[in-house]
């Protein structure tokens, strides 16, 4: 994973600023993503899956409907899909808005909330931002590129298994957080992993290259943040009365928020963890500086006297006792290296 990508705490900036509230401008990297809209119909003994090459092919009949779009750089095709389903422009906004915070919202006539997906695919963690609104027995949900973490409840719906034909369409969206949040685990237990070897290869060779600590520290901030927000904007959602939620959801909801707690408080292990290794990383730059600077004190020293020696005996006077001996330059040496000597030796005892 490299050090910009995926887990940039503010991946991008607006750049739309001074326009008029609700502009839609898309704010994400992928611009070059071909846009697919796909409808699945369905109901307890009809299912029905098609894309579409254009939102006029779309007809909504007495059925429920998931419609998922693909690419959120088409501003007018969202402008379209807002004025189809009476959509406020500001929540449009946020929709292409890709830095806006996880949310659920209840307004005059539909639900609007906003999630990060965050997978592994391969190797690899992605992430990405998704819109989803609740309407009637619509849902729509938005995505920026092809690929999600949504096939298991497409193939539920295909096959018939479990409740998802037979109940409400509040139901799918349920299902479709619970996958969200399924797939932070992976994730997590990926970046848990990566971090026992960087701890242990800093026990090992007593250190390790600081960058990946930072990058450790980056996707853990990045996780954090994308948590948090969804687990305060569910437990709002079903303590407020709203006909989004029954009273048959809490057991679902409370198996989400358990789910959530539970990797809020590996995060905060985690966190724990990492601050603790960067801070033995620390004290260990912090006292190899500290022997590198003993040693050059413990030179400088030793050479003060013997530039002061050196300095006073090159001084060119005409007359100065012991020039003119034989062995004088000898007599010097051994004086300035006995001096030397002795010097190292008493540092040595001191264990300095």
């Amino acid at each position: 994973m490299n050090l910009k990508e995926p887990f940039n705490l503010i991946p991008f900036r607006k750049t739309n600023i001074g326009e008029p509230p609700g502009t839609l401008s898309y704010q994400g990297p992928h611009k070059d993503i071909g846009v697919q809209i796909d409808v699945i119909e369905y109901g307890h003994e009809h299912y029905v899956k098609r894309k579409l090459e254009s939102l006029n092919e779309l007809i909504i009949e007495d059925k429920k409907y998931w419609i998922n779009i693909t690419g959120l750089h088409d501003i007018e095709l969202i402008r379209q899909i807002g004025e189809k389903f009476d959509i406020h422009h500001m929540d449009l906004e946020d929709v292409v808005h890709v830095s806006q915070r996880s949310k659920i919202e209840i307004k005059d006539n539909y639900l609007f909330s906003i999630f990060k997906m965050i997978y592994l695919s391969g190797d690899e963690t992605k992430h990405e931002h998704v819109s989803i609104f609740l309407k009637d027995n619509v849902l729509l949900s938005f995505q920026e590129v092809p690929g999600d973490v949504f096939d298991g409840v497409r193939t539920r719906l295909e096959v018939g298994k479990g409740r998802t034909r037979r109940l409400d369409i509040d139901y799918l969206f349920y299902a479709l957080i619970d996958v969200l949040v399924d797939h932070y685990f992976p994730v997590i237990n990926q970046s848990y992993a990566i971090f026992n070897d960087v701890e242990l290869k800093a026990l090992e060779e007593g250190g390790t290259d600081m960058s990946e600590i930072y990058r450790l520290r980056k996707e853990l901030l990045y996780m954090v943040n994308a948590v948090t927000p969804i687990k305060d904007a569910i437990y709002n959602f079903t303590k407020t009365e709203n006909p989004y939620f029954k009273k048959e959801s809490i057991p679902y909801y409370s198996d989400v928020m358990d789910h959530l707690s539970q990797i809020s408080d590996s995060l905060k292990s985690y966190r724990e963890m990492i601050n603790s290794l960067y801070e033995m990383q620390m004290a260990k730059v912090s006292n190899d500086l500290n022997k590198t600077m003993m040693t050059l004190t413990t030179f400088s020293v030793i050479f003060i006297p013997l530039s002061f020696l050196a300095g006073v005996f090159g001084m060119n006077f005409t007359h100065f006792p012991g020039m003119t001996y034989p062995y004088a330059i000898y007599i010097f040496v051994v004086v300035c290296v006995a001096i030397a000597l002795g010097m190292l030796s008493y540092f040595k005892l001191k264990k300095w």
